[in-house]
């Protein structure tokens, strides 16, 4: 296999395959697509009575998989030092802290 060759300026300095910007004019945080789900879940994972779960209704959450929801619920949690076990039947999702 051939390298590729880099293009270089007359004087010297390899021309850049892409473009570049500033990085504080870049979005820190990002807004997934359930970013919506995932607040109402967080708002009532905060509240939560210990010994109790959050029951969520695989039905209303527009078709997002178990394995997504359980991962976007987990980051979340941990961005707010929340420590959460899940729990997963045919029908729910149950979270609560740990």
């Amino acid at each position: 296999m051939k390298m590729k060759k880099r293009r270089r300026s007359s004087d010297g300095k390899r021309f850049s395959n892409y473009s570049s910007v500033p990085v504080n004019t870049l979005k820190k945080s990002r807004k997934g697509k359930h970013h919506g789900l995932i607040a109402g879940i967080m708002e009532d994972l905060r509240g939560l009575e210990k010994g109790f779960a959050v029951k969520i209704p695989l039905a209303g959450t527009d078709g997002v998989s178990v394995l997504n929801l359980r991962s976007a619920i987990t980051r979340a949690a941990a961005k707010e030092d929340i420590h959460i076990a899940t729990s997963a039947d045919e029908e729910n999702l149950y979270v609560w802290r740990v």
